[in-house]
């Protein structure tokens, strides 16, 4: 008999019944055909069960890509037990561990690390490599509810902040996939953690929305990934522009062989516009797709050609299902900066979190957090998050211009720009780089440098180099962790201004 596809494991075995043999997923470790996840969620699934996992429950899952396969197998494995499954950073501290076990009550834990979790309320924990089996207790699929929720993804929220959860259901995860059809897309690698919407969502389901191979890398590092990319071929690549940046430097990154590809996909960050002109010089066979989406959803777009790709923060022609709208809700015209807003077509919510669902969700609109206009050739530009917008003297300066000037530095390896506090303008500009390796630069080239490209007002006033910038797994610099070293920066340059 035909498996109905009421919900997205429903796709997958539709996948096994048609592609058995061919690979789901490959992390380097281990391979996975379509049979063998079908199978083996089937018996996970019976085993949690039979552990006491309900429908509606939690599984916590927070699992380095160490054990990727079996991430994508406890994945469907708790959707095909009814319950909610939960991605968890592994690289969480203790303390936040314990404080999103606390948001999510989660009944039972799969996991590789097992020490993260002292102290965390996460149920009955289980190794990753000795998941419950039980065929006999798998729950009837055709008793679940199709319309519950399927998902929680840890996320900072819109606006930043403690953690939050976002709720995805079962009809916004399965989207229009039915098992059978494949798009032209054959395999991807990437190096995502399988924890964050890019590597869960966009990477970890791919194999089931469109029958494509997922190859990810164990943990990322560049000369690994360039590796993996000759060897697997696949025809797309996906990476975060700090992955992009590193394997740029590499010294023998020309050496490699990746003809195999065709796309390069990125996003989850800004991209570093010099990034974009040395990735064009050095693979001009491959098309490069600068791309936006949120794990709160509505807000989904990419670059359809090499001219928007290569223009700083282009991320497409701006789409009906987009708005950019000012701080009273109202549309803004072409050229004016507004906020950008996401119509969602299966509405999403933070879990157990009202006033920051009714913050950010907002009749049928997602409200991003993120700033941009529409140029001339009606394509959406970038310029950054607005809790990023630096108030200077009542000018409104956008740091990702001033981030973009600091790039086209020849010693620049990462930048990262934001506002600091000053008691007369309000605000000031200030700079956090790091150098590439060999290269030399001093605060004072910098600024020299930043003069020469902009308006005086957006120069840093404070420059301070650093070895190393701090960043999430996603690859986004963590600018909240800067502040407090460029304000002391920008407040000892001041000092010694007025002796």
């Amino acid at each position: 008999m035909a498996t109905t596809v009421r919900r997205l494991p429903d796709a997958l075995k539709v996948r096994a019944e048609h592609q058995g043999d061919e690979v789901a997923h490959d992390d380097t470790r281990r391979v996975l055909t379509f049979a063998q996840w079908d199978q083996e969620a089937d018996e996970v699934a019976g085993g949690l069960a039979a552990a006491g996992l309900k429908p509606g429950d939690r599984l916590f899952l927070p699992i380095s890509n160490a054990n990727a396969v079996e991430m994508m197998i406890a994945v469907i494995a708790g959707l095909r037990a009814g319950a909610i499954v939960c991605p968890v950073n592994p690289r969480l501290t203790p303390g936040e561990m314990k404080e999103y076990a606390q948001l999510v009550e989660p009944t039972l834990c799969l996991t590789n690390v097992a020490e993260r979790l002292e102290g965390a309320a996460v149920g009955r924990v289980m190794d990753v490599m000795a998941m419950p089996r039980d065929l006999s207790a798998l729950p009837d699929q055709a008793q679940l509810d199709p319309s519950a929720d399927a998902y929680i993804l840890q996320t900072s929220g819109t606006t930043g902040g403690k953690l939050k959860g976002v709720v995805i259901s079962h009809p916004d995860l399965l989207g229009q996939t039915d098992g059978i059809s494949r798009d032209a897309s054959r395999s991807m690698g990437h190096a995502l953690p399988m924890t964050g919407s890019g590597g869960a969502i966009a990477a970890g389901l791919l194999p089931i929305r469109t029958g494509a191979t997922t190859y990810t890398l164990p943990r990322f590092d560049p000369a690994a990934f360039m590796a993996l990319t000759q060897a697997k071929k696949p025809d797309t690549i996906f990476l975060v522009p700090a992955m992009l940046r590193l394997i740029l430097d590499l010294p023998n990154v020309a050496d490699y062989d990746i003809s195999g590809a065709t796309w390069m996909i990125t996003g989850s960050a800004p991209l570093p516009h010099d990034s974009v002109t040395r990735a064009v010089e050095l693979w001009p066979h491959i098309r490069i797709r600068n791309s936006y989406a949120m794990s709160e959803g509505g807000a989904q777009l990419t670059t359809r050609h090499k001219a928007a790709v290569l223009k700083p923060g282009c991320v497409g022609q701006m789409a009906p299902h987009l708005e950019l709208r000012d701080e009273n809700g109202a549309p803004t015209p072409q050229g004016v900066i507004g906020e950008v807003w996401g119509r969602q077509r299966n509405p999403r919510r933070y879990w157990r979190d009202e006033a920051a669902t009714k913050a950010a969700f907002v009749d049928g609109w997602t409200r991003s957090g993120d700033l941009g206009y529409v140029d001339k050739d009606g394509d959406l530009i970038l310029c950054g998050r607005s809790k990023e917008l630096i108030i200077r003297g009542g000018y409104n300066i956008i740091p990702l211009e001033i981030e973009t000037a600091l790039y086209e530095h020849p010693a620049v390896k990462d930048a990262a720009v934001l506002g600091v506090d000053h008691p007369v303008l309000g605000e000031d500009v200030a700079a956090a780089v790091t150098l590439q390796h060999g290269q030399q630069a001093t605060a004072e080239a910098l600024q020299a440098w930043c003069k020469e490209r902009l308006a005086d007002n957006k120069v840093p006033r404070a420059i301070v180099i650093l070895d190393e910038l701090p960043i999430n797994p996603n690859g986004k610099i963590l600018k909240r962790e800067l502040k407090p070293v460029l304000q002391a920066a920008a407040d000892e340059r001041r000092a010694r201004s007025a002796t």
